[in-house]
């Protein structure tokens, strides 16, 4: 039961981030040029990239001790950090037509709506 509830509230919270860097990408789209659009999907990406790969951290463990838990927690979310930073460094990297503003409006929305989303998904489980 715990794994199937940790993953409906990832979906349910990757399904905001993607609405809200859909939204920032159509925004950015019709200001600025389809660079800013994509740079803004792309900083939106690396967010949910690195959400799943904290989620696959924490879906390997079954204990219930909270000490391991927490270990278990901080864990994932140093994992998170880790994908997001590498995924940042590619992008920044190998992607010529970059726009640094859009690339952080759509990292910043996805990253604000993963914590509204996910506290919204355990208001509803209550």
């Amino acid at each position: 039961m715990y794994n199937t509830t940790i993953s409906r509230a990832v979906h349910k919270a990757a399904r905001w981030q993607l609405i809200a860097t859909a939204l920032v990408a159509l925004a950015l789209l019709a200001f600025a040029g389809v660079h800013a659009a994509l740079s803004a999907l792309l900083g939106g990406a690396s967010v949910i990239a690195g959400c799943y790969a904290g989620v696959a951290v924490t879906g390997s463990s079954g204990n219930t001790n909270p000490g391991a838990l927490l270990v278990t927690l901080l864990k994932a979310e140093a994992i998170k950090i880790v994908v997001i930073v590498l995924l940042l460094f590619v992008i920044y990297r190998y992607y010529a037509g970059l726009v640094p503003l859009a690339l952080i409006g759509g990292l910043a929305s996805a990253a604000l709506i993963s914590g509204a989303g996910l506290r919204a998904v355990n208001e509803n489980n209550k």
